[in-house]
Protein backbone atom coordinates (compact mmCIF):
# COMPACT_ATOMS: atom_id res chain seq x y z
CA UNK A 1 0.00 0.00 0.00
CA UNK A 2 1.38 3.37 -0.99
CA UNK A 3 0.98 6.51 1.06
CA UNK A 4 1.52 9.93 -0.33
CA UNK A 5 4.26 12.20 0.91
CA UNK A 6 1.58 14.65 2.12
CA UNK A 7 -0.21 12.01 4.19
CA UNK A 8 3.08 10.89 5.76
CA UNK A 9 3.91 14.50 6.59
CA UNK A 10 0.49 15.05 8.27
CA UNK A 11 0.84 11.83 10.25
CA UNK A 12 4.35 12.85 11.36
CA UNK A 13 3.17 16.29 12.51
CA UNK A 14 0.18 14.76 14.34
CA UNK A 15 2.37 12.22 16.09
CA UNK A 16 4.85 14.93 17.08
CA UNK A 17 2.08 17.10 18.56
CA UNK A 18 0.66 14.17 20.50
CA UNK A 19 4.03 13.31 21.98
CA UNK A 20 4.75 16.95 22.84
CA UNK A 21 1.40 17.40 24.61
CA UNK A 22 1.75 14.09 26.46
CA UNK A 23 4.88 15.40 28.20
CA UNK A 24 3.26 18.58 29.50
CA UNK A 25 2.75 19.16 33.24
CA UNK A 26 -0.54 18.06 34.72
CA UNK A 27 -3.25 20.64 34.32
CA UNK A 28 -4.45 20.08 37.88
CA UNK A 29 -2.13 22.60 39.48
CA UNK A 30 -1.59 26.31 39.18
CA UNK A 31 1.60 28.17 38.52
CA UNK A 32 0.50 31.77 38.98
CA UNK A 33 2.10 32.30 42.38
CA UNK A 34 5.88 31.95 42.58
CA UNK A 35 7.10 29.36 45.06
CA UNK A 36 7.47 30.66 48.59
CA UNK A 37 10.87 30.34 50.19
CA UNK A 38 10.91 28.21 53.28
CA UNK A 39 8.46 25.45 52.36
CA UNK A 40 8.48 22.75 55.03
CA UNK A 41 10.80 19.87 54.23
CA UNK A 42 9.16 16.64 53.11
CA UNK A 43 10.84 14.82 56.00
CA UNK A 44 9.27 17.25 58.49
CA UNK A 45 5.81 16.69 57.00
CA UNK A 46 6.29 12.93 57.01
CA UNK A 47 7.17 13.06 60.72
CA UNK A 48 3.62 14.19 61.62
CA UNK A 49 1.60 11.10 62.56
CA UNK A 50 -1.77 10.26 61.06
CA UNK A 51 -4.24 11.81 63.51
CA UNK A 52 -3.84 11.14 67.19
CA UNK A 53 -1.77 8.13 68.13
CA UNK A 54 -2.83 6.63 71.47
CA UNK A 55 -0.10 6.87 74.07
CA UNK A 56 2.29 8.78 71.82
CA UNK A 57 3.25 12.41 72.24
CA UNK A 58 4.19 12.74 68.57
CA UNK A 59 6.78 14.95 66.98
CA UNK A 60 6.24 18.45 68.37
CA UNK A 61 8.22 20.03 65.54
CA UNK A 62 6.02 18.33 62.95
CA UNK A 63 2.87 19.62 64.63
CA UNK A 64 4.17 23.18 64.69
CA UNK A 65 4.71 23.36 60.90
CA UNK A 66 2.91 26.44 59.61
CA UNK A 67 1.33 26.90 56.21
CA UNK A 68 3.62 29.12 54.09
CA UNK A 69 0.46 30.57 52.48
CA UNK A 70 -1.46 31.14 55.72
CA UNK A 71 -3.60 34.30 55.51
CA UNK A 72 -2.25 35.11 52.01
CA UNK A 73 -5.34 36.43 50.14
CA UNK A 74 -3.97 35.60 46.69
CA UNK A 75 -3.07 32.04 47.71
CA UNK A 76 -6.45 31.58 49.43
CA UNK A 77 -8.24 32.63 46.23
CA UNK A 78 -6.06 30.26 44.19
CA UNK A 79 -6.81 27.53 46.75
CA UNK A 80 -10.52 28.21 46.25
CA UNK A 81 -10.13 27.84 42.49
CA UNK A 82 -8.25 24.55 43.00
CA UNK A 83 -10.95 23.39 45.44
CA UNK A 84 -13.52 23.89 42.70
CA UNK A 85 -11.34 22.62 39.83
CA UNK A 86 -10.28 19.44 41.66
CA UNK A 87 -13.93 18.81 42.68
CA UNK A 88 -13.34 18.99 46.43
CA UNK A 89 -16.82 20.53 46.61
CA UNK A 90 -18.28 17.26 45.32
CA UNK A 91 -17.62 15.70 48.73
CA UNK A 92 -17.13 18.67 51.05
CA UNK A 93 -19.64 21.15 49.48
CA UNK A 94 -18.75 24.56 48.08
CA UNK A 95 -19.05 26.13 51.53
CA UNK A 96 -16.99 23.34 53.17
CA UNK A 97 -19.92 22.16 55.33
CA UNK A 98 -19.65 18.61 53.99
CA UNK A 99 -21.76 16.29 51.88
CA UNK A 100 -20.53 12.71 51.81
CA UNK A 101 -17.15 14.05 52.96
CA UNK A 102 -16.64 15.59 56.40
CA UNK A 103 -17.40 19.17 57.37
CA UNK A 104 -14.29 21.36 57.05
CA UNK A 105 -15.78 24.31 58.94
CA UNK A 106 -16.14 22.79 62.41
CA UNK A 107 -13.42 21.94 64.91
CA UNK A 108 -13.87 18.16 64.80
CA UNK A 109 -11.16 16.61 62.63
CA UNK A 110 -10.76 12.84 62.46
CA UNK A 111 -7.21 13.03 61.10
CA UNK A 112 -6.23 16.34 62.66
CA UNK A 113 -7.00 19.97 61.89
CA UNK A 114 -3.46 21.36 62.08
CA UNK A 115 -2.08 22.73 58.78
CA UNK A 116 0.40 19.85 58.41
CA UNK A 117 -2.32 17.27 59.12
CA UNK A 118 -4.66 18.82 56.55
CA UNK A 119 -1.76 18.85 54.07
CA UNK A 120 -1.11 15.15 54.71
CA UNK A 121 -4.80 14.29 54.32
CA UNK A 122 -4.82 15.94 50.89
CA UNK A 123 -1.45 14.56 49.84
CA UNK A 124 -1.86 10.97 51.08
CA UNK A 125 -5.64 10.57 51.06
CA UNK A 126 -7.61 8.90 53.83
CA UNK A 127 -9.60 5.66 54.21
CA UNK A 128 -13.25 5.60 53.21
CA UNK A 129 -13.11 7.91 50.23
CA UNK A 130 -10.54 10.72 50.41
CA UNK A 131 -8.37 10.42 47.31
CA UNK A 132 -4.61 11.01 47.51
CA UNK A 133 -3.72 14.13 45.50
CA UNK A 134 0.05 14.15 46.09
CA UNK A 135 0.82 12.70 42.65
CA UNK A 136 -1.48 15.17 40.87
CA UNK A 137 -0.71 18.39 42.74
CA UNK A 138 2.62 20.01 43.58
CA UNK A 139 3.24 20.92 47.25
CA UNK A 140 2.57 24.63 46.58
CA UNK A 141 -0.95 23.84 45.38
CA UNK A 142 -1.65 21.54 48.32
CA UNK A 143 -0.58 24.36 50.68
CA UNK A 144 -2.92 26.74 48.79
CA UNK A 145 -5.78 24.28 49.32
CA UNK A 146 -4.85 24.14 53.01
CA UNK A 147 -4.91 27.97 53.13
CA UNK A 148 -8.40 27.98 51.61
CA UNK A 149 -9.60 25.28 54.03
CA UNK A 150 -8.09 27.25 56.93
CA UNK A 151 -10.12 30.27 55.77
CA UNK A 152 -13.31 28.32 56.67
CA UNK A 153 -12.32 28.77 60.33
CA UNK A 154 -12.57 25.18 61.56
CA UNK A 155 -8.91 24.25 61.50
CA UNK A 156 -6.42 24.71 64.32
CA UNK A 157 -3.50 27.10 64.03
CA UNK A 158 -0.05 25.53 64.19
CA UNK A 159 0.62 27.88 67.14
CA UNK A 160 -2.13 26.04 69.05
CA UNK A 161 -0.84 22.54 68.31
CA UNK A 162 -0.81 21.62 72.01
CA UNK A 163 -4.53 22.38 72.31
CA UNK A 164 -5.20 20.40 69.13
CA UNK A 165 -3.40 17.38 70.61
CA UNK A 166 -5.50 17.44 73.81
CA UNK A 167 -8.66 16.34 72.06
CA UNK A 168 -12.01 16.69 73.75
CA UNK A 169 -12.02 18.13 77.24
CA UNK A 170 -14.34 16.87 79.99
CA UNK A 171 -17.73 18.53 79.61
CA UNK A 172 -17.20 19.47 75.95
CA UNK A 173 -19.39 18.11 73.18
CA UNK A 174 -22.03 16.80 75.52
CA UNK A 175 -25.52 16.29 74.12
CA UNK A 176 -27.90 18.98 75.49
CA UNK A 177 -30.22 16.29 76.91
CA UNK A 178 -27.37 14.83 78.96
CA UNK A 179 -25.91 18.19 79.99
CA UNK A 180 -29.23 19.23 81.55
CA UNK A 181 -29.42 16.12 83.74
CA UNK A 182 -27.27 16.89 86.72
CA UNK A 183 -26.74 14.25 89.42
Amino acid sequence: MKTSVGASWVMGITLGLLLTNACRHSEGGSATTPPVAGFPATTAITAAPLGQVAGASGNVQAFSITNPFEKNPQAIEQGKQLYIKMNCAGCHAYNGKGNMGPDLTDTYWRYGGLPVEIYKSIEEGRPQGMAAWGAALPPEDIWKLVAYIESFGGSVSAKDYEHARQGDQPGEQVAPEVAEQKP
